[in-house]
């Protein structure tokens, strides 16, 4: 049999403590808890923060704020780069190995725009964003979004179409089963493609707790065992008023579904 799947969860760093026991790993943002858009100084009472988190962070998503656009004519690349040069040094120093990109907003493609120039924008942003995750050994995840988050990539098989126009290691795509069903988009088109996959979001029906509802998380980790799927899974879900119990609830269902 495989080696069990780590599974953890994205959570602020406030609601780390209220966890229950058992997740391998959390996952953090990018853009809230490492805020790259302000200097090292300001960042080191944070960072010693975070070095004491306990399961240690892993992952980081939410990787560029919507002021930051990455597609359309305002885009700046000596911006671009000064932020994901200090993004990925502090998520390195960290721990992290993989950083979602999502960020729906910096990435959305203005009305009138050239859609071929916005994807140009994309793959240049994510060669540099590779130039940078080289140098840790950090994979960057693109992660596809569902049409109300954002107008371009927003299915699991363009991100790869993506990752492959960037053509680097670095760069490969994220599974998050809330926007495969917001898309009607069958899981299995992960098993057509699983050399390109990095990194695994979970949720249930209504973006719910795993185990609250009737997602094909059974069908999902099928297909990652069969793929021999050498990634973690993170929980990213709305939470309800007991997230202790929640969180263990979730853990209780997903455990054997991992290999545990």
């Amino acid at each position: 049999m495989d080696s069990p799947i780590p599974i953890g969860i994205c959570v602020g760093p406030e609601r780390v403590a209220l966890l229950a026991e058992g997740y391998s790993f959390t996952e953090l943002t990018v853009v809230s808890s490492l805020t790259p858009l302000e200097s090292d100084e300001e960042f080191a009472t944070r960072r010693s923060l975070l070095t004491e988190l306990k399961p240690p962070i892993r992952a980081f998503n939410v990787f560029v704020p919507a002021q930051i656009k990455l597609v359309g004519p305002e885009t700046s690349i000596e911006q671009v780069k000064m932020y994901v040069q200090r993004a990925l040094k502090r998520v390195n120093d960290l721990g992290g190995e993989v950083v979602v990109f999502g960020s729906g907003g910096a990435r959305a493609v203005p009305e009138g725009f050239s859609r071929a120039k916005a994807w140009e924008q994309l793959v240049r942003f994510l060669e540099i964003c590779s130039d940078e995750a080289a140098k840790f050994g950090i994979t960057i995840a693109i992660e596809p979004l569902n049409t109300r988050e954002t107008n371009i990539i927003n299915s699991y098989l363009e991100g790869i179409q993506l990752a492959r126009d960037v053509g680097r290691e670095e760069i490969r795509v994220l599974a998050d089963i809330y926007h495969f069903m917001m898309e009607n988009e069958p899981v299995d088109d992960i098993a057509g493609e699983p050399a390109w996959l990095a990194h695994v979001h979970l949720a249930d029906t209504g973006r719910r707790y795993p185990g609250s509802g009737m997602y094909p998380l059974e069908r999902l980790f099928t297909i990652l065992h069969e793929i021999d799927y050498p990634g973690m899974v993170s929980v990213e879900c709305s939470w309800g008023d007991d997230f202790t119990d929640e969180t263990r609830r979730a853990l209780r269902f997903l455990r054997p579904l991992a290999g545990y």
